[in-house]
């Protein structure tokens, strides 16, 4: 999982997709962090149209549980910096049931806490396992 965030280069080290059921929704919980210092996450919920195809668009909400996305940083395990989005989308382009991975991309806009406008661009993902919660 890769992006370009604050006009820079983000490359998750590690990923995650993980599914699960919430409310009686099926979700999907996206999620790459890069570590280092500062260590940068990129984490979305997604409410899933098919648990059993996960491929399609899922537009981002503000305050929306069912598809929402935030960026935090965090530097020596405090929190240094969270973004909210407010806009963007999350594609999964491509759902290998038999291998059970997702790949895709996505890109957002949103605010950080001091009301700084934000945006993670050009975001792709490739062949994430899908595990079950």
């Amino acid at each position: 999982m890769s992006a370009t965030f604050e006009g820079k280069p983000w490359t998750a080290s590690f990923t995650l997709a993980q599914t699960m059921q919430m409310g009686g929704k099926p979700m999907l919980n996206l999620s790459g962090t890069e570590q280092g210092s500062p260590t940068m996450t990129f984490n979305s919920m997604l409410e899933l149209k098919d648990p059993n195809d996960l491929a399609g668009g899922y537009p981002l909400k503000t305050g929306s549980p069912a598809n929402s996305a935030n960026f935090n940083i965090l530097d020596s395990g405090a929190m240094v910096g969270h973004v909210r989005f407010s806009s963007g989308e999350i594609v999964i382009d491509k759902y290998d049931a038999a291998a059970k991975t997702i790949s895709g991309h996505f890109s957002a806009s949103g605010k950080d806490e001091s009301g700084k406008p934000e945006e993670v661009i050009d975001g792709k993902f490739s062949g994430i396992p899908v595990t079950v919660q």
